[in-house]
């Protein structure tokens, strides 16, 4: 079954009148501007993260840290909230990497999953730009000079600290912010066109009801 669900489709219902395809077209909704329903403007986190990030990166002291935050943020919260009804069930239950095989469409055993991870391990416990994952130590660094979403290390890190004396550029993984955007948005994208087909489906345990709740910001009218 295929919707064509749209802001002026919700106009006219209450909240708790929605269906798991329409609360989750809001919460995938990139718009900046709120979604209006019959008693309240509604607007997820997904959307006031990425227009944050849309700011952050017109800005030098904020361009450096605060979209890879957020964009990792982005791909746990979309592999923690969705599965896909036309595809098996991943082997991950990690959300960043549930979310790159999803709807990222990324391999299984594509290295890129263990470095987006292994970044977001690093950022989100303590704004490290160094991690660790399955015995393989990362230095990352942030450049718009490469034309993927990373490019590896030339040589990789023991984890001693000393041999960075030699040549840490060496050592150091390259992230690129706009590819990695386009990678993260492209997910977002890739959601919403499957819960338009209806092979969007909704893996909180708590239903519409707890995507409500915890995503999205409801202001009454």
């Amino acid at each position: 079954m295929t919707h064509n669900i749209t802001p002026i489709t919700l106009h006219n219902k209450n909240i708790d009148e929605l269906t798991m395809e329409e609360m989750s077209f809001i919460h995938l909704s990139r718009s900046y501007s709120p979604i209006s329903v019959k008693s309240a403007h509604l607007r997820s986190t997904l959307s006031f993260i990425c227009q944050n990030i849309q700011h952050s990166l017109q800005f030098e002291y904020s361009k450096q840290l605060m979209p890879y935050l957020s964009l990792c943020a982005l791909l746990d919260q979309l592999g923690i909230c969705y599965n896909r009804k036309d595809k098996g069930e991943s082997k991950y239950e990690n959300g960043i990497k549930r979310c790159l095989v999803y709807f990222g469409e990324v391999n299984e055993d594509d290295e890129m999953i263990d470095i987006l991870y292994a970044l977001r391990n690093g950022l989100l416990h303590n704004l490290s730009l160094t991690s660790k994952l399955k015995n393989k130590h990362y230095i990352f660094s942030f450049t718009k000079d490469i034309e993927t979403v990373y490019e590896n290390a030339q040589n990789e890190w023991d984890g001693n600290y000393d041999t960075l004396d030699r040549n840490r550029e060496k050592f150091t993984t390259q992230i690129n912010v706009e590819k990695f955007q386009a990678l993260v948005y492209k997910c977002i994208q890739k959601a919403d066109d499957l819960n338009q087909q209806s092979l969007l489906e909704l893996r909180l345990p708590g239903g519409v009801k707890q995507l409500f709740v915890d995503y999205i910001r409801g202001i009454d009218k």
